[in-house]
């Protein structure tokens, strides 16, 4: 694969402290027939990966070590990302729910979440992230 094929095949990021909810989550992901990668934090995220020429989503927990999921989406924002941003959470804090929204998160699900609904939200995000995938590259 060219790197310029890698740049336009989606990739999905998950960042979950959870180790066995990020497995489960990147083995489903990629039996459904994405790339996934996962993390354990934000920190080591944006330490680690080629993010900024990419097409594709985050999908977050909203409670990280470090920073969390709004403060992922402030980050990938300041670094002029394309990438979209949903937080599937187990919490289920309203006002959490509203903030993220309000700030423009892709989407908020709280877990447990149906597999045939979070592959639908995905591919939701995923053309948000084209949309803006697209815009970035024809400035």
């Amino acid at each position: 694969m060219t790197d310029n094929e890698k740049k336009i095949r989606p990739i999905i990021y998950i960042i979950d402290p959870d180790e066995g909810q990020r497995s489960k989550l990147e083995m489903l992901l990629k039996r459904t027939g994405y790339d996934a990668v996962s993390y354990p934090s934000a920190e080591i995220f944006l330490d680690t990966e080629q993010y900024s020429d990419r097409l594709g989503c985050v999908i977050s927990e909203m409670t990280l070590p470090g920073a969390d999921g709004l403060e992922l989406l402030s980050l990938l924002r300041d670094r002029n990302s394309h990438l979209s941003l949903m937080i599937l959470t187990g919490d289920p804090d309203v006002g959490h729910a509203v903030t993220a929204l309000h700030n423009k998160v892709s989407d908020y699900l709280v877990k447990p979440v149906i597999e045939r609904e979070l592959i639908k939200r995905i591919k939701i995000a995923l053309r948000e992230a084209k949309e803006m995938y697209q815009v970035a590259r024809s400035t």
